[in-house]
């Protein structure tokens, strides 16, 4: 487990990767909940298509899918714009 996290600790992707969301993410706080907005609304059509075109479980999958993206990727964008607070512009 030691070794686990003193790569985790050493990782040059994750360091990259916290530090494209910190300079990033704060001037765009709403763009993932939009996202998740527009995923959801990608999710109901798929979901109307499904139940139209006669229970096809492909498309079932998929809306499912894209539904519970949706839904993580809100929470995200929720959960990251509590946590940065109010930007400078405001």
């Amino acid at each position: 487990m030691r070794r686990l996290l003193r790569g985790l600790d050493r990782a040059l992707w994750l360091a990259n990767l916290l530090n494209w969301f910190r300079t990033n993410i704060p001037p765009r706080r709403g763009s993932l909940i939009v996202l998740a907005v527009l995923l959801l609304t990608v999710s109901l059509i798929v979901h109307l298509v499904y139940f139209a075109s006669g229970q096809n479980v492909w498309l079932g999958v998929c809306g499912f899918s894209l539904l519970h993206i949706a839904l993580i990727v809100g929470f995200l964008g929720v959960l990251l714009s509590e946590a940065l607070g109010k930007g400078y512009r405001e």
